[in-house]
């Protein structure tokens, strides 16, 4: 990506930190199971981090993949520890790692990088939704049955002090009855101190109130989800005026070029669409996110960027742009298809273009629901080596009136209202009338998850 004002790339590491490896995962009031567990109906086993056991139950751990053995826990770790207060029954895990042995391990024992698995048995009849918060040092994959659940990088999700700030992670469409693997990739690059956690996190540990489905609010597609085919009549973007004006920079800059269509191989070329939508007269935005599939075509895309309503484009400095880096939590590789992910709840934002060198975490998290409420549209431009195959807007609303805690407007309370606050969670309250801070303290927290489910309407909070 040559372009406006990112003329080559290069990353740079973290900086060195004294910890590392951690991993938190949070499950809420966990389904059943566990092979070696015959679990009886209505009996609930939360899978909390601990030493696993020499039969193949609980946490197995393993450097290849190939060869398991028992996870290793309590896991000596100087500087960053449990904490007990997370879960209202003062129930948590033990730290834990790879360790075949001899002896005792250090913080810093090798091996740097581990893999971890749990084998969740569910019985006819108990699938239930499962959530987990996940945090790591340095970086992990989550994986249930094969299936990618997500992936995690410290370095966009830091407290001041350096600890981890979780995220939430929904297991729940890749579980099936009978048999399932739980997969944690956890790798450590600085090589300090190292563990891995998971907790239930608070979200309460009654097994009456495990969460469930979640749900899906009016879709603007642009777009026409046919792996990139192109010269087809949805490949012709609507464009707002600010969209077109970003692509007119390009266009008049050397060395851009025009901006394509979706479906047409971007090189050094932005690809721009509006989504618009009309919400009904009242209604209250209380989630909102972008899926986008893209594939990386141009000369140099590690340091691709996205404009939105708020960016400007100019030959040197543009300004309020989201990095696929920031996205995707690396850098974007030439060739590679990826699905995007923007949650407009937690969008991260860099005030200005960081041109040639794409490192740290973003300058600000920010919320985009004042912006889509009253514009009633959002402006998208790619630029600028990314070919783009589709793009859907999907958000959720409620209106003045409905129950304290019925986020999408249904006239219930239910799992699908406990998905919209975790999409948000740990983020600030836009204002005293926020639906989504139940206890009114000004954020969204775990809290107003235990609130809203302990207001749910029917057993597990199903809709």
């Amino acid at each position: 990506m040559k372009m406006l004002d990112k003329p080559c790339w290069r990353q740079t590491g973290a900086p060195r930190r004294i910890w590392r490896a951690l991993l938190a995962l949070a499950a809420s009031a966990l389904l059943l199971g566990g092979p070696a567990l015959a679990a009886e109906p209505g009996h609930f086993i939360e899978l909390l981090s601990g030493a696993g056991h020499a039969d193949g139950s609980g946490w197995q751990s393993s450097v290849d993949g190939v060869n398991w053995i028992p996870a290793y826990a309590p896991y000596p770790n100087p500087l960053t520890m449990p904490n007990p207060r997370l879960n209202s029954l003062g129930v948590h895990g033990d730290q834990m790692w790879h360790w075949a042995g001899p002896g005792l391990p250090g913080s810093g024992s090798p091996p740097n990088a581990a893999r971890f698995r749990y084998m969740l048995d569910i019985p006819p009849g108990g699938l239930s939704q499962l959530i987990a918060l996940v945090a790591a040092d340095d970086e992990l994959t989550l994986t249930v049955n094969g299936q990618v659940i997500g992936h995690y990088l410290l370095t966009q999700h830091q407290q001041p002090n350096s600890q981890p700030i979780v995220v939430p992670m929904d297991l729940t469409p890749a579980l099936h009855e009978g048999v399932n693997e739980i997969r944690i990739d956890a790798a450590d690059v600085l090589g300090v101190n190292h563990w891995l956690f998971f907790d239930p996190y608070n979200i309460n540990a009654s097994p009456t109130e495990v969460l469930g489905a979640h749900f899906a609010g009016p879709d603007s597609l642009v777009g026409d989800r046919d792996d990139f085919h192109g010269g087809d009549a949805a490949d012709a973007a609507p464009k707002s005026a600010h969209v077109q004006a970003i692509l007119d920079v390009f266009a008049n800059t050397v060395g851009q070029g025009a901006g394509v269509d979706l479906d047409v191989a971007a090189d050094n070329m932005p690809v721009g669409m509006t989504h618009n939508f009309t919400l009904p007269p009242g209604a209250i935005i209380t989630s909102a996110k972008v899926a986008a599939r893209v594939q990386m075509t141009g000369d140099n895309v590690v340091n691709d960027i996205i404009y939105y309503n708020d960016s400007t484009a100019a030959v040197g400095i543009s300004t309020n742009v989201v990095t696929l880096f920031d996205l995707l939590g690396g850098a974007p590789q030439f060739g590679r298809t990826y699905l995007l992910d923007l949650n407009l709840a937690k969008l991260p934002l860099r005030a200005t273009n960081p041109g040639a060198t794409v490192s740290g975490p973003p300058d600000s998290i920010v919320n985009l629901f004042a912006m889509l409420q009253a514009q009633q549209h959002l402006d998208l431009v790619f630029a600028d080596d990314t070919m783009v195959d589709f793009s859907e807007l999907t958000i959720t609303y409620t209106m003045p009136g409905m129950p304290a805690g019925d986020l999408d407007g249904n006239g219930a309370v239910d799992s699908a209202d406990v998905d919209i606050i975790l999409t948000g969670l740990n983020t600030p309250a836009l204002g005293p009338t926020d639906p989504r801070d139940l206890d009114h303290d000004g954020r969204i927290t775990i809290l107003d998850v235990r609130k809203l489910v302990a207001g749910c309407g029917k057993p597990r909070c199903a809709k």
